[in-house]
């Protein structure tokens, strides 16, 4: 009697629990219209490669409980690799404010006709433990015919999140792109 009592609270407890449900995140690509200086037709412009930390590259969203802790959100997952994700929310954004006259995605093949590369090498892109949410990059822009580094800097920057749910993390980390793209730009145009 004691062996059904405790099968049938077992089995009244599973039926009671809903199974949590994965959600699935997508960055985005901002709003920013070029501005007037914009060179409209530039050269064939070639985004990637785009590197990002092995602990980043993987399905679930990544944040941060301290500097050496990091925090797996099981529930939480990217729609898609977040390297190609970011990708092509770089593309969108530089193609609203450069105006060139195609971009390509890397990998690409000589006959694409890529004048100017950018390269960018994620360092951090995640929810820091005070709740911020922190990039940390490197970018260049390469003369792709000869090698050449135009230009070669570092990016940081943190932003707080309107609140403290994944969603308004993702949409902080598109803000944080959108302002990785104005750096590129102004050194593009410049």
């Amino acid at each position: 009697m004691a062996g059904i009592v405790l099968a049938l609270s077992v089995g009244g407890l599973g039926a009671c629990s809903a199974p949590v449900q994965e959600r699935y995140f997508m960055l985005s690509p901002d709003e920013v219209n070029a501005p007037s200086e914009a060179t409209t037709g530039a050269a064939v412009m070639g985004i990637g490669p785009i590197a990002i930390p092995s602990h980043l590259d993987r399905t679930q969203l990544v944040t941060r409980s301290s500097d050496n802790r990091l925090i797996i959100n099981q529930f939480d997952r990217w729609a898609e690799p977040l390297d190609e994700n970011i990708q092509r929310v770089l593309i969108e954004n530089l193609d609203r404010r450069l105006h060139p006259q195609r971009i390509e995605t890397f990998p690409w093949n000589s006959r694409d006709g890529v004048v100017w590369q950018v390269v960018v090498d994620f360092g951090q892109f995640e929810r820091q433990p005070d709740g911020s949410v922190g990039m940390a990059a490197r970018w260049k822009i390469v003369n792709f015919a000869s090698g050449e580094i135009v230009v070669s800097e570092r990016f940081s920057d943190t932003i707080i999140p309107r609140d403290t749910t994944t969603e308004a993390t993702v949409a902080a980390m598109s803000i944080l792109l959108g302002r990785l793209s104005d750096s590129i730009s102004a050194a593009y145009r410049r």
